[in-house]
C-alpha cells in the first residue's frame, strides 16, 4: 500500500470515542462498546535512549452510563514498523486495538482510584525503563515501534479491555547516528481573514484577539522566536555536560529557523491598529480595542523575522486560480506587486523570497503563468501537485523541478502527509501531545528508510491553522531536539540538487481544489467592481487617492478565506458595492429626468447640469444623443473638469430641423469613452417651421393678400359706379 493513497483521516487519534472504540476488537469477555477515554497528555522523554524511565501521563474517563470498577492501566509494544506506509497504514487506523501488539512492557498497573462512575475521571501515569535486552530494542539502529495503552476494568458484562489508547515509540539511540540526518524545514504561516471593507470603520475587532498575547497569531510569533534561540552556550567543560548529550556530534538543541510565508493584508491592518480605530456595531461604531497588541506583536514579529527568509502572498491572499479563469489575472498582479512592497516596508530586515505558494500547495498551468508574470521565481508545491510516475520504496527529497513549456521551475514539495498531519493536531488541543508524537516517529520512520542518504522534507500547515500555543512552540523546538533531525530552510532545500531518482507526472491539478475554489458567479461580481472603480479612476486626476480605500479593499474579496464562508463572503461583497456604488455616484447629472427643454428659434442652447461631490476635481465628458430632427455639433460631445464640491452647467447648442417634441439621451462618459453612470433622459420642445410649412404659409398669405386686393378693388368700383349714377 502506497504511504500516499493512505487518506489521513489519518491523524492518529489518540484519544478514541466511545463510538470509535465500538469497532475495537474485543479479548474474550470484552464489551461491544469501550466505556472508557483514553487520553494522553505527556511522554518523556521525547527520544528515549537506551536505560532511561519512559513516562506517560494522561487521564481516563468513563463515558458509559454505568460504573467500571478494578481499573488497571497496562503499557504494550510492537516489534519495529519495517516502512513509511505500513507507519501509515496504522496511524490510520486510530480504532485499532492494543491487544494486537504482542509485546508487554509492564503488568496491569492499578489506579490510585480503581473505580469511576459515570461521566468520572481519572489521571494515570505509566513508567518503565527502556532496558533494550529485556525488550529487544537495538543499541545499533534506529526504528519505530508501535505503542499502546490497555485499560482493564470490570463492568456489568464482565473483566474486559474497557478502553485503549495507540501511539509511537521513536527509538534513536545516540550510540547509532549515521553519516546523515533528516532535514525538516517549516513554512510558517501568517494569514488571516478580512476584517475590513474600505470603509474607514473596522467591520469587526476579531484581529484584536489573535494579536493579543496568547491568542493565535501572538502565539506563532513567540514560538518561532523562541525555536530560533534554543542553542545551548559554548560547551562546558567535560565533567560538567549532561551524561547524555554528545556535544559535537550534534544532540545539543539546535536553533531552528522558519520559512515565514505572510499575508500583507495581515501586516497592513495591523499598521493600522496600531493608532485609534473604530469598529462597527450596534447603533454607533465602538474604539477599537486592539492597538497595543498590534504594536507589540508588529515589533515581536520584525524581531523574530530579522534574517530570515520571508514569501509574501499577494495582498489578501486571493484564491490564484479561480481569480486568473474568472479574468481577475490583472488584479492578482496588483495584489503580489502591493504585497511585496508592504511586506518589504514591515519587516525591512527579512529577506523577501520570490516564491509562490498556492492555496492548498496545488494549481494549474494559467496559475502558475500567472505567478511568474507576477515576480514569483520558484513554486512550493504539495507533492500531490506532480506525483511520482513510480510510488519510490523511501520518501524522495522535497527539492523537485516543475516542466512546463518555458522550462524547468524549481520547486520545493512539502510532505502532504506530514502537512495534514501537524494542522489536523492543532484543531484538538487536548491531543497535541499525541500529534507531536507522530510528528516525531514518522520523521524516524523517514530517516530510517535510507539513513546514510541526505535528505530534506518540507512541512507547509494550512495557511490560518489554529494550534495552541505550546504545540506550536513543541512542534518547532523539537525538530531541533531529537538526534535524528537536522533543521533546515526552504532556501536550502531551493538552492540544493533536485532528486533525480523520482521520475514524476505532469502537474496535476485535482477536481476536488478546483472543487474548492471561489465559486465564478461570486467572482463575475468582482469583475464588475473592479470595472466600477476603474470608472471612477479615470475621470480623478492621475494619482489622486480617492480610490486607494476601495482598489485595496476590492483585493480582499478573492481571499481564500472566503471559499468556506459564502454568506459572509456574499454579505462583504454587497457592503463593498454598496460604499462604491454611493462613490461613483457623488459624479452625477443634476438636470431633473425627463424635464422639457424648449428651443424658441431656428436653434438654442441645452443645459445640462452636472455635480461632482467628491474632494477631488473630475474630468468628464458630457455625451447627448438625439434622432435626426436635432442636430449637434461635435456629435453633441462636451468635456468638462468640475472642480471639487462644486456643480458645472454645460450649454449644448442644438439646431433643429423641424417643431415638434422628441427624445435627448444624456450620458456621462470617462475620458476613454466608457460610460460613467446612469443616463438621463431629457425632451426638447422645437417651434421651428420648416420649409414646406413656410411655403404653404406664404402661399396661404399671398392669396389672402390677392382675395384682399381683389375685393377691395371691386368695392372700389362699386363705389365709383354708384357715384356716377347719382350725378
Amino acid at each position: 500500500m502506497s504511504r500516499r493513497l493512505v487518506g489521513f483521516a489519518a491523524t492518529i487519534l489518540f484519544t478514541v470515542s466511545p463510538l470509535a472504540a465500538a469497532a475495537l476488537p474485543t479479548q474474550p469477555g470484552d464489551l461491544g462498546v469501550a466505556p472508557v477515554t483514553v487520553a494522553l497528555n505527556a511522554m518523556r522523554p521525547i527520544a528515549p535512549q537506551p536505560g532511561d524511565a519512559l513516562v506517560l501521563s494522561g487521564s481516563i474517563t468513563n463515558t458509559s452510563d454505568e460504573p467500571v470498577s478494578g481499573l488497571a492501566v497496562q503499557l504494550r509494544m510492537s516489534g519495529p514498523l519495517s516502512a513509511r506506509s505500513t507507519f501509515d497504514a496504522f496511524a490510520a487506523d486510530p480504532a485499532g486495538s492494543v491487544a494486537t501488539l504482542p509485546t508487554m512492557l509492564t503488568a496491569p498497573q492499578p489506579l490510585p482510584t480503581d473505580s469511576l462512575e459515570a461521566g468520572q475521571a481519572e489521571p494515570f501515569r505509566i513508567s518503565v525503563t527502556l532496558d533494550p535486552t529485556t525488550f529487544g530494542l537495538p543499541t545499533s539502529s534506529w526504528q519505530v515501534r508501535e505503542l499502546g495503552v490497555a485499560v482493564t476494568g470490570l463492568t456489568a458484562s464482565g473483566s474486559s479491555t474497557v478502553g485503549n489508547l495507540r501511539t509511537f515509540l521513536p527509538w534513536a539511540p545516540r550510540d547509532a547516528i549515521g553519516p546523515s540526518r533528516l532535514g525538516v524545514a517549516w513554512l510558517w504561516p501568517l494569514d488571516d481573514r478580512p476584517h475590513r471593507d474600505a470603509s474607514a470603520t473596522w467591520l469587526d475587532d476579531g484581529l484584536a484577539a489573535e494579536l493579543a498575547a496568547g491568542g493565535r497569531l501572538s502565539s506563532l510569533v513567540a514560538a518561532a522566536a523562541a525555536a530560533a534561540h534554543q542553542a545551548p552556550p559554548p560547551a562546558l567543560p567535560p565533567t560538567k555536560r549532561h551524561p547524555h548529550r554528545h556535544g559535537p556530534t550534534g544532540f545539543e538543541p539546535q536553533d531552528v529557523s522558519v520559512t515565514w510565508v505572510v499575508d500583507p493584508m495581515l501586516l497592513d491592518d495591523a499598521s493600522m491598529m496600531r493608532s485609534a480605530y473604530q469598529v462597527a456595531g450596534g447603533s454607533e461604531p465602538t474604539p477599537g480595542k486592539g492597538s497595543g497588541s498590534a504594536r507589540n506583536w508588529l515589533a515581536e514579529l520584525r524581531s523574530a523575522a530579522s534574517g530570515t527568509g520571508v514569501i509574501s502572498l499577494p495582498y489578501g491572499d486571493p484564491d490564484v486560480a479561480a481569480a486568473v479563469r474568472n479574468s481577475l489575472s490583472t488584479l492578482v498582479g496588483v495584489a503580489a506587486a502591493a504585497g511585496r512592497k508592504v511586506v518589504s516596508q514591515a519587516l525591512p530586515g527579512a529577506t523577501l523570497l520570490d516564491v509562490g505558494w498556492p492555496p492548498g500547495g496545488v494549481l494549474d498551468q494559467r496559475a502558475v503563468d500567472a505567478l511568474f508574470s507576477d515576480g514569483a521565481t520558484s513554486l512550493v508545491l504539495s507533492d500531490t501537485a506532480i506525483p511520482p510516475v513510480v510510488t519510490p520504496n523511501e520518501t524522495p527529497g522535497s527539492r523537485a523541478s516543475l516542466v512546463t513549456a518555458a522550462g524547468d521551475i524549481p520547486t520545493a514539495l512539502s510532505d502532504s502527509i506530514l502537512s495534514t498531519a501537524v494542522s489536523e493536531g492543532a484543531i484538538d488541543p487536548a491531543g497535541s501531545r499525541l500529534a507531536l508524537q507522530r510528528f516525531l516517529a514518522e520523521t524516524l520512520m523517514i530517516e530510517a528508510e535510507a539513513p546514510s542518504d541526505q535528505r530534506d522534507i518540507l512541512i507547509a500547515p494550512a495557511r490560518r491553522w489554529t494550534p495552541s500555543p505550546t504545540y506550536a512552540a513543541n512542534l518547532l523546538a523539537d525538530t531541533g531536539k531529537v538526534p535524528w533531525l537536522e533543521p533546515a530552510t526552504l532556501t536550502q532545500i531551493l538552492d540544493g540538487p533536485a532528486d533525480s531518482s523520482v521520475e514524476r507526472q505532469p502537474l496535476s491539478y485535482p477536481r476536488s481544489a478546483r472543487h474548492d475554489e471561489l465559486p465564478a458567479t461570486y467572482l463575475r461580481r468582482v469583475v464588475r467592481q473592479q470595472h466600477s472603480i476603474s470608472q471612477l479612476t479615470n475621470i480623478l486626476p492621475p494619482g489622486d487617492a480617492e480610490t486607494r480605500p476601495f482598489s485595496a479593499a476590492l483585493l480582499r474579496a478573492l481571499s481564500t478565506a472566503w471559499r468556506d464562508e459564502p454568506g459572509a463572503r456574499q454579505s462583504w461583497l454587497d457592503r463593498f458595492a454598496g460604499g462604491l456604488q454611493h462613490m461613483t455616484g457623488r459624479v452625477h447629472i443634476v438636470s431633473a429626468p425627463n424635464s422639457t427643454v424648449t428651443l424658441t428659434g431656428h436653434g438654442g442652447k441645452v443645459p445640462v447640469t452636472i455635480a461632482n461631490n467628491l474632494e477631488a476635481p473630475a474630468t468628464i465628458t458630457v455625451q447627448l444623443d438625439a434622432n435626426q430632427r436635432l442636430r449637434l455639433p461635435h456629435n453633441g460631445r462636451v468635456a468638462v473638469s468640475i472642480p471639487a464640491g462644486q456643480q458645472t452647467t454645460v450649454d449644448v447648442h442644438a439646431v433643429a430641423k423641424t417643431s415638434g417634441v422628441f427624445p435627448l439621451r444624456v450620458q456621462l462618459l470617462t475620458p476613454n469613452g466608457q460610460n460613467y453612470g446612469r443616463a438621463v433622459q431629457l425632451y426638447v420642445r422645437s417651434t421651428v417651421y420648416g420649409t414646406i410649412t413656410l411655403v404653404i404659409t406664404g402661399a396661404a398669405t399671398a392669396a389672402l393678400l390677392i382675395a384682399v386686393a381683389i375685393r377691395l378693388i371691386r368695392r372700389g368700383i362699386t363705389a365709383r359706379r354708384t357715384a356716377e349714377s347719382a350725378s
